[in-house]
């Protein structure tokens, strides 16, 4: 019961303070930290935002001395639906996802690839960091893999 209260808190909280719109989280399970001001879900993680959506095996809520939500972490399996301030749309996977609210602020991590449905563009990288007010990605590669961008041209530009 203790748990449910926390985990209730924690919602009220993402809500009220780090983030104005709704978000729905389901896993199979949820374990909280109050003293360590964490917050664990483990099994099939789903996470709604406005028009952004994750899935993971695993995430992490980290909340600052004020209980508002500071950073966000997804492990294992990730898939991501995300709308930027622009309303273009993308969407990819890569092994880890970290959010940090305060700056609005995505990095994708491990064998990342965005793809951008409408434009018919992919991106791939060691870690891409995606801020969204700005519109901003920033692709980082590694030794064993470059950054690579692939886009396709219409016919006129040929």
């Amino acid at each position: 019961m203790k748990n449910l209260i926390f985990l209730l808190l924690i919602i009220m909280l993402l809500h009220k303070n780090g983030f104005a719109d709704e978000i729905e989280v389901s896993a199979q399970e949820f374990m909280g930290d109050e003293k360590k001001k964490i917050t664990h879900l483990k099994g099939n993680v789903d996470i709604k935002r406005k028009g952004d959506r994750l899935q993971s095996s695993q995430a992490y809520i980290y909340f600052d001395n004020k209980n508002k939500p500071n950073k966000m972490q997804a492990v294992g399996n990730v898939q991501f639906w995300l709308t930027l301030e622009n309303n273009r749309k993308i969407e990819g996977t890569c092994n880890e996802v970290v959010y940090l609210p305060n700056i609005e602020e995505y990095q994708l991590l491990g064998n990342v690839i965005v793809k951008e449905p409408a434009q018919n563009n992919e991106i791939k990288g060691d870690k891409i960091i995606i801020r969204y007010k700005d519109g901003y990605i920033n692709v980082i590669g590694n030794n064993n893999k470059p950054a690579r961008l692939i886009f396709k041209l219409d016919k006129e530009q040929q």
